[in-house]
This record gives C-alpha cells, structure tokens and sequence, in this order.
C-alpha cells in the first residue's frame, strides 16, 4: 500500500493543521469532565500495564533529562529522557520496551478516569 496526499483535496500536508491549536488554552470541543489534577491541554506520556494506569507530564519530563525510576501498578519502570529532553525509550525491569502513548490530559483521563498522575 502506498500513501498518496492526492485526496482530492486542496489541503497543504506539510503544515500541521492543529499548530496554533497546541498554544491556546481553549479546547476545540466539548469534552465533559476533566479532572483537575493537570490543565485540559497538558501533554502527557499515557502508560498502562496490567489494567493500572499512569500519566506523565510531558512538560516536566523533558527538562529532567536521564533515566526516571518509577512504578505503575506494582510493576517498576525507567522512562528514559535524552538531553534534548525527549522520550527515547519506557521499558520494565527486565528493559523491555512498555507501550506508551503521548496524549492531551483532558483524552487521556476521558479513556482512563482512575488513572494516577506521576508527582514528585
């Protein structure tokens, strides 16, 4: 399968869409309930292992470059950051690699009501 930006559309795919929308505070939508531990739009590193849930903010994550030693469920993790303050790699105790997904605050908590947020 090839992917082709020949959709019948006049729309310039090199340009995010959503840019100015990371800078305002204002959601697009209506979303119901959020919970206030973070504000709607904070970035967040979502990781679920064995039904127990954790967020990350993502902010605070990329001014800690290094290895974060942490805990979801009763499972031990490392979050890796990179100097540039990217999140190169989550893995278990064993280092194998944990699924994550990065995510507003408002969608993950929607998806994931009980889930802790990570406070240091």
């Amino acid at each position: 399968m090839i992917l082709s930006d020949d959709t019948g559309y006049h729309r310039d795919y090199t340009h995010d869409p959503y840019e100015g929308y990371y800078r305002i505070g204002g959601l697009m939508f209506p979303v119901g309930d959020v919970r206030r531990d973070l504000s709607a739009k904070e970035r967040v590193l979502g990781i679920e292992i064995d039904n127990h849930t954790k967020a990350y903010p993502l902010e605070w994550l990329s001014k800690r470059p290094g290895v974060h030693t942490d805990t979801v469920g009763n499972q031990s993790i490392q979050i890796e950051v990179s100097p540039d303050g990217e999140v190169v790699a989550v893995r278990d105790a064993r280092g194998k690699s944990i699924p994550t997904i990065y995510s507003y605050w408002f969608a993950w908590q929607a998806f994931h009501h009980e889930t802790e947020v990570y406070k240091e």
